[in-house]
């Protein structure tokens, strides 16, 4: 089954899908008779009448919506069970997955950072970062990185507020992007820890000051730079004291002789800590995304149809010109319209064929079925659904009720006029393509503008 509008109508094949498919349409149509989405169902009817006529265009879209329902359900199924089977997943790989050490990245590899959980008794702490570094540099480089470090974390302190600190303060564990390592180490350190974490044992509202000084450490070269920080209290968040103790931690073993894994903290105030790689949450992504693309797609289908529909309307309405001129040719001959209409109705369905031979086709067997000529045309003008048509129709029905008489000086007019409304439309068809083709060209020429500008004002530059 593919995946146009038409083929949906073309397929006659019963998937596994196709009875709940069958009962969500029944229940849409309830839902629709009192909301306002009858109005597309109404442009979807209408679009398939100009297709296939006004008597099979409820039945065919019914079928198209069964069978896009059908195609919605598969969709939306495979999304959830695959957002589903990643979310077990993540499930199962926690389960048992624990870990006590991370192992260190290959020089040539850089640092590396890693996403952890911790398990503290019955509480899990989630959103803990740890980055493990690596490299090697020279003896110059060291020390030029360090002077670009010590200016930097200058730069840093001043927007901190060290006279009057509030909350925690984000000290970096790297700069000089990760080839500069940062120890700090306060005078203070049940006040503020090495970590930047302000505790809350003070009572004092004025607070107290202690002396924070930093190490800069590039491989084998330090520097020292040493700030005051007036401290005042503040809560405590236990996740962010992990996360920075366990930082801290990184940096002493990082410090170490070479080891191929750092150990990661195994009690903290006390308290058991186990640890897990935190796997992203691609299962809701992928749910959210499977949803929002079943309503894209249902969108996409109804619109689909209206341009079938649209497509089906031009199509005749270019043809009506040459349709009324054959028509006029073979009435012209002494031939009934009964006749006329059964010589033009076995063209249809050839190759290159106007859509409309398909019409009169339709209108013939009316006729062959028992039908009234005067029903069949009024018919025929009413299932092509445009105002040429209904006009011409109209003509046919007066040539019934009264006579031949005037009948070929009317169509010889409406020729006439069908003529200049093509050639109307096609001058109108032409302003449009214009229209739309200026934004590609006046893109053209600021992309010629540029060729151009560019290379001379580099040649008046050089001058």
């Amino acid at each position: 089954m593919g995946w146009s509008p038409l083929e949906f109508i073309r397929d006659e094949r019963r998937g596994l899908f196709y009875r709940p498919a069958k009962w969500l349409w029944k229940k849409q149509e309830k839902f629709a008779k009192r909301h306002p989405a009858q109005r597309t169902a109404d442009e979807g009817r209408n679009a398939l009448a100009q297709l296939y006529g006004e008597a099979q265009a409820k039945a065919y879209y019914e079928k198209f919506r069964i069978r896009k329902n059908e195609k919605l359900m598969v969709i939306f199924l495979t999304g959830m069970g695959l957002s589903a089977i990643l979310a077990a997943a993540a499930w199962l790989s926690g389960k048992g997955n624990g870990v006590t050490a991370l192992e260190r990245p290959k020089k040539q590899d850089g640092s590396r950072q890693y996403e952890l959980k911790a398990r503290t008794g019955e509480e899990t702490l989630t959103g803990i970062s740890v980055e493990i570094p690596a490299c090697r540099l020279t003896q110059k480089e060291q020390e030029e990185l360090l002077e670009k470090a010590a200016f930097q974390l200058d730069e840093l302190a001043e927007s901190w507020g060290l006279d009057a600190v509030t909350e925690d303060i984000s000290l970096p564990d790297t700069l000089q992007d990760g080839l500069v390592e940062v120890r700090f180490e306060s005078s203070l350190y049940d006040l503020m820890d090495n970590s930047g974490h302000v505790r809350n044992e003070l009572t004092a509202e004025e607070g107290e000051i202690l002396t924070l000084r930093a190490v800069l450490v590039c491989e084998t070269k330090q520097k020292e730079l040493v700030y005051p920080v007036r401290v005042l209290p503040k809560g405590q968040d236990i996740a962010s004291r992990l996360e920075r103790e366990t930082k801290r931690q990184v940096l002493e073993q990082e410090s170490q002789e070479e080891t191929g894994v750092i150990l990661l903290p195994e009690e903290f105030d006390g308290r058991t800590i186990s640890w897990e790689l935190a796997e992203p949450a691609y299962c809701g992504w992928i749910a959210v995304l499977t949803m929002a693309g079943c309503i894209v797609l249902s969108v996409a289908f109804e619109k689909d149809l209206l341009k079938e529909g649209e497509k089906r309307r031009e199509e005749l309405l270019f043809s009506y010109p040459a349709f009324l001129t054959r028509l006029t040719l073979l009435a012209g001959s002494g031939m009934p319209i009964r006749l006329v209409f059964g010589r033009m109705a076995k063209e249809a369905g050839r190759e290159g064929a106007p859509p409309v031979y398909e019409e009169v086709l339709r209108t013939c067997r009316e006729m062959e079925s028992g039908l009234t000529e005067l029903q069949a045309y009024e018919n025929f003008g009413k299932r092509c659904r445009l105002p040429q048509y209904k006009k011409c129709a109209s003509l046919l029905v007066q040539n019934v009720r009264r006579g031949t008489g005037g009948l070929l000086a009317a169509l010889n007019q409406e020729a006439e006029n069908a003529f200049e409304e093509r050639k109307a439309l096609a001058r109108r068809k032409g302003e449009e393509a214009q229209t739309r083709m200026l934004l590609p060209m006046l893109m053209m020429l600021v992309v010629v503008m540029i060729l151009i500008m560019v290379p001379a004002c580099l040649s008046f530059g050089g001058m």
